[in-house]
């Protein structure tokens, strides 16, 4: 994906996504945004994503970036697992303090499950406390037909409020949440699945695992061919001992698909935090730059495959000209020929003689 890209309605994204955290000026709030367009545009073709997949993993993602935000050091990593009942089974996320965040589902939807959607809400899942019957900013309205169109046009979810994704992750299940950061010992936790909405699972984790009064909303918006147009997210938190009250109000703004509406036009981090914060004073605490990236490599590839041991690395050689492993985080594919496998199962013979 080019910087120059354009969508029709003449928006240009900027260059580099980016996550901006601040304080509100009485020191009763702090806030972090993050705007996710790119890095959520780049994992979905990545992995071949579309409509429903594409939301509830950008979602994740977004909220994967704005909850690596208790330090500002590079180390600071957090893991998110979510575990559930619909016929995505759930995702990984896998989100680093520099910037970097890497994500998978556990399951892509079959064209028939696509369907199957589209024929039980309505809406493909549509946008949650309303309908998809459309604006000109928003969904399936014109000539198209078809639960495709159905799917593309409903998961616009411009002005018709939140894209409701339990549907298709699934109301039951755990999410679990892995914090490193960069301590002797990591902190891990788990709550139940309360939603299915991941955003909304994510927030209540925070607020009943970490006991930190949050707020926390990430919103995806697609264009009409199902793509990325915009996605974003804010983290609103109390300071220890703080009053909860504005959080309760700014959860029932979000609550009424106030931040999707928000996204209509092209939003700076700095305006979403000024959203969450009805127009009062912050300090700005600074900017740093998003990226969809992973870790993975040729190298990382060997290591996967010696996990076979010397002698089922042989067989691969004898069996088939070359042996392709996929990274589930980014979507990459690296293949080894029978000459390398060979390589690598002879290594393994040396290391244990």
């Amino acid at each position: 994906m080019s910087h120059e890209d354009t969508r029709v309605d003449g928006w240009y994204p900027p260059p580099v996504d980016e996550l901006r955290r601040a304080i509100k000026t009485d020191f009763s709030l702090r806030v972090v945004a993050a705007v996710t367009t790119r890095l959520v545009a780049e994992a979905s073709e990545r992995h071949g994503l579309r409509g429903v997949e594409v939301v509830a993993l950008g979602r994740a993602l977004t909220a994967g970036c704005l909850l690596t935000t208790l330090t500002k050091h590079a180390s600071e990593r957090v893991r998110v697992e979510l575990r559930s009942s619909g016929p995505l089974r759930g995702l990984l996320v896998d989100a680093r303090g520099d910037g970097s965040v890497r994500g998978c589902l556990q399951r892509h939807l079959s064209s028939d499950e696509h369907a199957q959607l589209v024929a039980r809400t309505g809406s493909a899942s549509g946008p949650a406390g309303g309908s998809a019957s459309g604006s000109a900013s928003g969904s399936a309205s014109g000539s198209a037909s078809g639960p495709a169109a159905a799917l593309a046009g409903s998961l616009a979810g411009v002005g018709a409020g939140r894209v409701a994704v339990a549907p298709a992750v699934g109301q039951h299940g755990t999410v679990t949440v892995t914090r490193d950061l960069g301590l002797d010992q990591r902190y891990q936790g788990s709550v139940e699945v309360a939603s299915g909405e991941v955003d909304v699972d994510l927030e209540h984790y925070l607020n009943a695992s970490e006991q930190l009064p949050s707020v926390l909303a990430c919103e995806v918006i697609l264009d009409r061919e199902g793509k990325v147009l915009r996605a974003a997210g804010l983290l609103c938190q109390t300071f220890p001992d703080g009053d909860t009250a504005e959080l309760e109000q700014l959860r029932g703004v979000l609550a009424a698909g106030n931040l999707a509406d928000l996204l209509r036009h092209d939003r700076s981090c700095r305006e979403i935090i000024g959203f969450s914060l009805g127009g009062e004073a912050f300090d700005d605490m600074g900017a740093s730059p998003l990226y969809f990236r992973c870790g993975c490599g040729p190298e990382r590839a060997r290591q996967i495959v010696s996990t076979l041991g010397a002698a089922d690395i042989e067989a691969l050689a004898d069996e088939q000209p070359q042996t392709e492993v996929r990274c589930e985080y980014c979507g990459a594919v690296y293949a080894l020929d029978s000459a390398a496998l060979r390589a690598l199962a002879a290594e393994i013979r040396r290391g244990r003689s």
